[in-house]
C-alpha cells in the first residue's frame, strides 16, 4: 500500500503552522520599522497692514497774534553800603567771660574732647609746615627783635614784615578753627609771655574777631620799636609786674604801641617753679620759649605749636624732666593725656646750618612729646602775593 506524504497526511495542522510561521514573520518586519512623521513649521511672517488715516486739515488761526518787541535793559549798579566799625576805646572793650581758674575751658577730663563727644572730626592745623590734627590747640610766637629787625640789624617796615607775616598766617590759622575746637594764643620773648586770654575758648566768630583786635597792635610796619622789654613806656613797667595772672589782671590802659591791645602777665607759680631749679644763669629760670611753653601746659590742650628763633633753656634732657614732672600735676600720671608739642625754627639770618643746629636741639623734647619739627628757612614763602608785593615796596633791607 503506498504510503501519502507527510504533508498530506497532517494537512490541517500543516496549514496551521505555515500560517503562524508567516504572522510570525510579518509581526518581526513590522517590529523592524520605525515609523515618524516629520513635522514642518513654516516660519511666521508679519505683514504690516496698511492702516489709512485721515488727514485734518490746517486751519487759520481766529485770533492774531501781535508780537512785541521787549526793550534791552542794562543792569544797574546797585550802590553797597558799608557799615563803618565803630571804634571802640579801650576802656570799653567787652571780654568774653575770663576767670583765673587754672586751666578754664580746656580742663576738660576724659579721653576726647569736644568735637570727638558730639562726633565731630578733628581739624588738621598746619602750622608753617607742621600738621597736626586738634581741637584744643595753644600757639606761642616769636613776637621779639628776632622776628622784627633785618639782615643789616637795623628795624624798618621790610625787615618787620617777618612778623607781620607770622601775625596773619597765625590768625589765619584761628580762623579755620572749627566753633567747637578751643583754642588760646600768647606772643612771648626772654622773660615776657602775654597770652590772649587766661582760660581756652571756644572758636567762635565772636573770638576770633577778638583774637585779631587783640592781636592787631603787635609790631606795627612803621613803628621802629619792638615788643620787648627794652622801651621805656612811662608807667607801663611798672602798672605791668603787679599783674596777678593767676587772678586773672587784665591792663588795657596806656598800652604800648607795640604791645597786644590788652595785656595779661603770665609768670609760672610756685606749682611750675618747684619742678626746676633755679641756678645763676637766665637760662636755669622759665625763659622765652619754655616760659611760654609752661603757660601752654596750664591750658591743658591736647596739642602745643611753638615758633621760635632759637633754643634757650636747660638741656633737653633736663627740659624732658621737668616738663614731664609738670604734666603729671597737671594732667595725671597717664603720658597719653599730656599734649603734643611741635617747634618750628625760623631763621632770619640764612644761616640754615645754625638753625638746623637748633632744630635739633628741639628734636628730643618734640620726640618725647610725641610731636612734629619743622624748619622755615625763608618766611616769604608763607607770604601770600599781596605781602610779596607790599615787601617789595617798602623801605629797608630784609
Amino acid at each position: 500500500m503506498k504510503r501519502k506524504p507527510f504533508f498530506a497526511k497532517h494537512a490541517k495542522s500543516s496549514a496551521f503552522m505555515v500560517t503562524l510561521i508567516v504572522h510570525a514573520l510579518i509581526v518581526l518586519i513590522a517590529a523592524s520599522f520605525v515609523a515618524y512623521k516629520v513635522i514642518k513649521k513654516e516660519e511666521k511672517v508679519f505683514v504690516a497692514k496698511e492702516n489709512k488715516r485721515p488727514v485734518m486739515k490746517l486751519k487759520k488761526l481766529q485770533v492774531p497774534i501781535k508780537i512785541e518787541k521787549r526793550k534791552k535793559t542794562t543792569a544797574k549798579l546797585r550802590k553797597r553800603v558799608v557799615a563803618k566799625k565803630a571804634k571802640v576805646s579801650p576802656t570799653d572793650i567787652q571780654m568774653p567771660e575770663i576767670t583765673g581758674v587754672l586751666g578754664g575751658l580746656g580742663a576738660m577730663q576724659g579721653g576726647g574732647g569736644l568735637g570727638s563727644d558730639i562726633g565731630f572730626t578733628m581739624p588738621e592745623i598746619n602750622f608753617f609746615g607742621v600738621k597736626k590734627k586738634s581741637e584744643k590747640v595753644v600757639f606761642i610766637v616769636l613776637a621779639g627783635p628776632a622776628s622784627t629787625k633785618g639782615s643789616d640789624d637795623r628795624y624798618t617796615p621790610k625787615s618787620r614784615m617777618c612778623f607781620h607775616t607770622l601775625r596773619e598766617r597765625l590768625l589765619d590759622m584761628v580762623g579755620g578753627l572749627p566753633e567747637y575746637a578751643l583754642f588760646n594764643a600768647a606772643f612771648y620773648m626772654h622773660s615776657l609771655t602775654t597770652p590772649f586770654s587766661t582760660n581756652m575758648l571756644l572758636a567762635t566768630e565772636s573770638n576770633k574777631a577778638l583774637m585779631k583786635e587783640w592781636a592787631a597792635p603787635v609790631n606795627p610796619l612803621h613803628l621802629e620799636e619792638t615788643y620787648g622789654p627794652g622801651g621805656r613806656y612811662e608807667g607801663f613797667w611798672d602798672r605791668y609786674e603787679q599783674l596777678d595772672w593767676y587772678a586773672g589782671d587784665i591792663m588795657t590802659n596806656n598800652i604800648p604801641p607795640v604791645y597786644p591791645k590788652w595785656i595779661y602777665r603770665y609768670a609760672p607759680g610756685a606749682h611750675i617753679m618747684k619742678h626746676f631749679i633755679v641756678g645763676e644763669r637766665d637760662e636755669r629760670e622759665f625763659v622765652h620759649w619754655n616760659r611760654a611753653a609752661c603757660f601752654a601746659l596750664e591750658q591743658k590742650p591736647d596739642t602745643i605749636f611753638i615758633l621760635t628763633t632759637n633754643y634757650i633753656g636747660e638741656e633737653p634732657s633736663e627740659l624732658i624732666r621737668m616738663f614731664t614732672n609738670i604734666c603729671k600735676d597737671i594732667y595725671g600720671d597717664d603720658s597719653r593725656k599730656y599734649p603734643t608739642i611741635n617747634t618750628v625754627v625760623l631763621t632770619r639770618s640764612g644761616n640754615i646750618q645754625a638753625a638746623d643746629n637748633t632744630l635739633n636741639r628741639f628734636l628730643p623734647i618734640v620726640n618725647a612729646f610725641r610731636g612734629k619739627a619743622e624748619l622755615i628757612a625763608d618766611i616769604r614763602d608763607h607770604m601770600t602775593p599781596e605781602e610779596i608785593e607790599a615787601l617789595e615796596e617798602l623801605d629797608g633791607v630784609f
